[in-house]
């Protein structure tokens, strides 16, 4: 039996759809000379391959990827983003705002000068930033009918021309990010590792602290007989401890004469007293003798304790901008913290780390103690594996009617578009969503696959389109395309670490990460901290990161209302 693939592809464009996405995902997992183009710029490659070939899909398709995708970006950023323009955010809020315009007034200045069309300006912006948001919002403002297309010329030829400027700019837009990263600091003669330790000593950060594999606490229990221990309250143990660097666990049971008692701060240990502490490994492993408070003893209601782990969002006003050292939880509730997370990245594990709302704390211990910790942070996240979708699909309808509501001046309609709306929407449901922890459940998996899902679906609609055109503009306008795309990428880094050097006055090591963030390059953090030997980037890249987003779709929207 003979298959023509061709005819069944032409038949299914379901099928054209999801056989482009899974390719695409082959494609961006190879390894070029240490670089990977990622399922974005694979995804891509592979739908400008079947749009080549003459594969279409209906509109729709991408219609909703984009809907889902710019919608969850607004889910995202909501608990940071106001966060961002509060608390330290001056100097964040200044690099996010310097990149975005910056690059949109280096795109239209070279657009003016090489006779590029709003199209393939729009795209070049996008691809040369590697910036999914920037593409969303130059294509929406077409779709809204905010932009009108040159006479001879339709929509959907815009359209084209936008999918064409992102793809042929898009790839010296994501290795070139990298190598500017990794060759900056080598050119500037900067000493990254030295700058992260400065960084770490002036604000007090351990980076140790945020680069040690998290060890899962254990239980073991032991009779009082050091005389060291007996007659002491738990809180002043506690404090003599610490006082000294010990590695400490927590007296997480007491047992007395046959019954259970419940540790509290100033319960007296006596000599006979049974205790079950909870500790890591390492820490039982390198007690010394004078630490010892007896002989380990085997009793099974001390020991009996299923130790758990929870993932914790920070929504609590008790413990929004409080220190991981204010707030004691291993003194206080008897939990060991192994993450901090922040827009998804790993901060340093540090007393001095502040919290902000939306921030995913990891913590490990007791059922009960893990209860206690998470009433005081937020909500566990766990505890919320279904997605409120009468939320979430009605922050989507209230996103499309506040794109509908325009306001006329003079003779021109100014609204916020789809993309704006949609933007908007998410931002507000994600930040009630933090502050009100029953409010618009989305897990974060659940926002992951929707926001993954939604780009993939609104890439395989860029790609087929584009691809149709995408060898006649490599021939007419490629070189020049590639050439100023190669400026857009490497000039507003080189111009965004001057002003945060002489303007910013930002440590080097934070401003690189802040930069990463403001050009929303995951990729490009994780070899500014490999630089560094350090967490501490990762600190300047979850500043900007929210904000920037924002900007982006912002600024994809204006590129083609100017």
């Amino acid at each position: 039996m003979e298959i023509d693939l061709y005819e069944v592809l032409s038949r299914d464009t379901t099928l054209v759809v999801f056989a482009a996405i899974a390719i695409g995902f082959l494609i961006g997992k190879l390894r070029i000379g240490g670089f990977e183009l990622g399922a974005t710029g694979g995804v891509l490659i592979s739908a400008l391959v079947f749009g080549h070939f003459g594969f279409t899909v209906d509109p729709v398709v991408q219609t909703i990827g984009f809907t889902l995708f710019i919608y969850c970006v607004g889910l995202q950023a909501g608990p940071q983003f106001f966060a961002v323009l509060q608390q330290d955010g001056s100097r964040y809020v200044s690099l996010a705002l310097f990149v975005a315009v910056g690059s949109l007034a280096l795109v239209l200045g070279l657009a003016t000068v090489a006779g590029f069309d709003s199209g393939l300006s729009a795209g070049l912006m996008a691809g040369a930033l590697t910036s999914t948001p920037t593409l969303v919002g130059a294509e929406n403002a077409v779709n809204a009918g905010l932009f009108t297309p040159p006479e001879g010329s339709t929509a959907d030829d815009i359209l084209q021309r936008i999918g064409v400027g992102y793809a042929i700019t898009y790839l010296f837009g994501t290795v070139g990010l990298l190598l500017m990263v990794k060759l900056l600091p080598v050119a500037l003669r900067l000493d990254l590792p030295a700058a992260a330790a400065a960084l770490a000593r002036e604000r007090g950060i351990d980076e140790a602290a945020g680069t040690v594999k998290a060890q899962r606490p254990i239980l073991r229990a032991y009779l009082i007989e050091n005389d060291d221990y007996a007659g002491r309250m738990l809180a002043e143990i506690a404090r003599d401890q610490q006082k000294r660097g010990r590695k400490t666990g927590v007296i997480y049971r007491v047992k007395r004469d046959g019954e259970m008692i419940t540790p509290t701060p100033d319960l007296e240990l006596r000599c006979g007293d049974k205790i079950a502490i909870f500790a890591t490994p390492d820490a039982f492993a390198t007690a010394t003798p004078d630490m010892m408070v007896g002989p380990e003893v085997f009793d099974e209601d001390l020991v009996d304790v299923a130790v758990d782990v929870a993932e914790i969002v920070v929504t609590s006003g008790t413990a929004v901008g409080k220190t991981l050292s204010e707030l004691d939880i291993r003194g206080e509730y008897g939990c060991f913290l192994s993450a901090v997370r922040r827009s998804q990245i790993s901060l340093p594990l540090d007393p001095s780390t502040r919290l902000q709302k939306g921030d995913v704390v990891t913590a490990s211990g007791g059922r009960q103690s893990l209860t206690r910790l998470t009433q005081a942070l937020g909500s566990e996240e766990r505890q919320v594996q279904e997605t409120d979708l009468v939320t979430f699909a009605g922050g989507i309808v209230g996103g499309l009617l506040l794109a509908q509501i325009e306001i006329r001046v003079g003779a021109i309609d100014i609204g916020l578009g789809t993309a704006g709306g949609l933007l908007l929407a998410g931002i507000v449901i994600g930040f009630l969503r933090s502050q009100h922890p029953t409010f618009g459940r989305v897990p974060p998996a659940a926002r992951f696959i929707l926001m993954e899902l939604g780009l993939m679906l609104f890439m395989v609609g860029v790609g087929l389109r584009a691809g149709g055109s995408i060898v006649d503009a490599l021939v007419s306008v490629g070189p020049l395309l590639f050439l100023c795309g190669a400026v857009v990428t490497i000039l507003p880094l080189l111009a965004g670490y001057g002003f945060g050097r002489l303007v910013l006055k930002m440590n080097p090591a934070l401003l690189l990460g802040a930069l990463t963030g403001a050009m929303t390059s995951t990729p490009a953090l994780s070899i500014v901290q490999a630089a560094a030997r350090s967490p501490v980037p990762a600190l300047g890249y979850a500043g900007t990161y929210a904000l920037a987003n924002v900007l982006l779709t912002i600024a994809g929207t204006v590129i083609m209302v100017l």
